[in-house]
């Protein structure tokens, strides 16, 4: 096919184009398909872990009451496999409760102690700090259980601190201690908190000491 003079130009000047640009382009544009590809198969990769993480921690869920070493081996395995998504934490927390009722107050603490320390959400971290320093007493471990008090991040939970605080003090034989910690923790509940006429209680009774 013959081209005119002007025809002839025009595929000169493309060539001379595409010999500058034209490779550099086609990289960008590659590049820019392999990202959207690698963007499609990550984000399908997140859903498909979500997933499986899902189904691991509905499985404890549903075997709460059950066996803790069961409870507590689907826990772990959410912690090594899927350690940064949501129910890691959660899992360990319902692994502990599942200890703990079985007596079993190592493994209970150590699940705790694995929240504190990976958990992203401050509730969370907190939620297991109360239970640790729980467990830590039943172990008869008041100071440490004082020292797991003291990190506390969140102000939602500064009523159930001061509490378990009190509680903790009246253990260690500090009356004193223990009943401003009472106070604060009435002072910090909400007022149509379960446990504040329990506080009262524990408050009232120090008082008549």
């Amino acid at each position: 096919m013959a081209f005119d003079l002007q025809e002839q130009e025009q595929i000169a000047d493309f060539k001379a184009w595409w010999n500058s640009w034209g490779k550099f382009l086609a990289t960008a544009v590659i590049l820019a398909l392999l990202g959207y590809l690698a963007w499609q198969g990550w984000h399908a990769y997140q859903k498909s872990q979500a997933e499986k993480a899902g189904l691991i921690y509905a499985r404890i869920e549903g075997a709460i009451g059950g066996d803790a070493a069961k409870i507590r081996a689907d826990a772990d395995l959410l912690k090594q496999d899927f350690s940064g998504s949501a129910y890691a934490s959660r899992g360990a927390l319902f692994a502990a409760k599942a200890s703990a009722d079985a007596g079993q107050l190592k493994e209970a603490e150590a699940q705790l102690n694995w929240v504190v320390a990976n958990s992203d959400e401050a509730d969370l971290r907190d939620a297991a700090r109360l239970r640790l320093a729980a467990v830590q007493l039943d172990q008869k471990q008041p100071d440490a259980a004082l020292k797991t008090l003291g990190g506390a991040e969140s102000t939602g939970f500064a009523g159930l601190v001061a509490e378990l605080r009190g509680d903790i003090l009246l253990d260690k034989g500090d009356s004193a201690g223990a009943r401003e910690a009472y106070k604060e923790a009435l002072a910090k509940l909400p007022k149509d908190a379960p446990n504040i006429q329990f506080v009262q209680v524990k408050l009232d009774a120090l008082q008549k000491v």
